[in-house]
């Protein structure tokens, strides 16, 4: 009776800290959502000053003009990703045996500090290059904070190891599809983020095609277009990767039906991020599309990375558990 009522108070102990994992990415998801709004908007310079805004906590009217609404919410929820993540590292320490697992909490810590000093760096020196480097940075906190979510989940528990040579070569070459949609994907958004900060989203304003006469190549050539075309060419590659990627995560005996949903979930977003980047493009980079826009292909990462991540756990568990 003991014995059974320890397992349930540690299982009890597992979800709402899987739980804890969860509600810190979502919220890190609504703070990308802010930040894109903000830079879309052309607000985040709207204060000189950084930590404060305008040198108070609660500036005047920040409630009332949209573009200090946008700016001085995304540091209030960048404050909170700031705070969850402290208690994040102390869960873990406390409850957490896997030392990887707190080795993640500690990294999510440092990420969301450097993160906070780069906001705040671009504000004071007026540098639109570390504008992009906080963008960049801020996919590669929520890759982190996904890893821990999924790691805490009980869906993670059902991750079946491949327990022979064979299984555990195609696990491999999951493992490096996976690595790759998610690498392409990070080009993917360093690409966006140039686009966004450099006002060259609507340097080809077709879409489909990139010119007026039905061409899928633009007319002329320079900086925005060629950037503009090597956005919407890795879009593609990813594309094809990964629907070849989802087709065979679906057809393999080994991969559990959880892996198999979430890489279907994978397809559907990404089928959505398409048809977003056309209505950004179809609207003039309306404010809401342009930011959702934004906002899905973290969620896209987000899934993808999940998946992969998943394939690294015999390697997880055989090295760290004990820890």
């Amino acid at each position: 009776m003991a014995e059974s009522e320890t397992f349930h108070r540690t299982n009890a102990h597992k979800r709402w800290l899987a739980g804890y994992c969860f509600l810190t990415l979502a919220v890190t998801l609504i703070l990308l959502y802010a930040g894109g709004f903000t830079t879309t908007i052309g607000a985040g310079m709207v204060f000189p000053d950084w930590p404060l805004s305008n040198g108070s906590l609660n500036p005047p009217g920040w409630t009332t003009d949209q573009a200090m609404m946008a700016e001085h919410g995304h540091r209030l929820l960048g404050m909170t990703v700031g705070s969850l993540c402290i208690g994040l590292v102390f869960l873990m320490w406390r409850f957490e045996p896997r030392r990887w697992m707190r080795r993640l909490a500690w990294l999510a810590l440092a990420l969301v500090i450097v993160q906070g000093l780069l906001g705040g760096a671009r504000v004071l020196l007026v540098n639109v290059d570390l504008a992009k480097v906080h963008g960049v940075m801020a996919q590669i906190f929520l890759c982190t904070l996904t890893a821990l979510a999924v790691g805490s989940s009980a869906w993670w528990r059902r991750v079946s190891v491949p327990d022979n040579g064979e299984a555990t070569g195609i696990w491999k070459r999951f493992r490096i599809m996976g690595l790759a949609v998610c690498l392409l994907t990070m080009v993917q958004l360093i690409l966006g983020a140039i686009l966004r900060h450099r006002g060259a989203g609507l340097a080809i304003p077709y879409f489909p095609h990139a010119s007026p006469d039905g061409s899928f190549l633009p007319v002329a050539w320079n900086w925005a277009t060629e950037l503009n075309f090597a956005h919407r060419s890795v879009a593609l590659i990813i594309f094809v990767l990964l629907t070849l990627w989802v087709i065979l995560l679906v057809r393999s005996e080994l991969i559990t039906p959880a892996v198999k949903k979430l890489a279907i979930a994978a397809f559907v977003v990404v089928n959505i991020q398409i048809a977003l980047g056309a209505s950004v493009i179809w609207s003039a980079r309306a404010p809401i599309q342009t930011t959702l826009h934004v906002l899905n292909g973290a969620i896209f990462l987000s899934i993808g990375w999940a998946i992969t991540f998943s394939f690294f756990k015999p390697y997880l568990e055989k090295d760290f558990n004990h820890g």
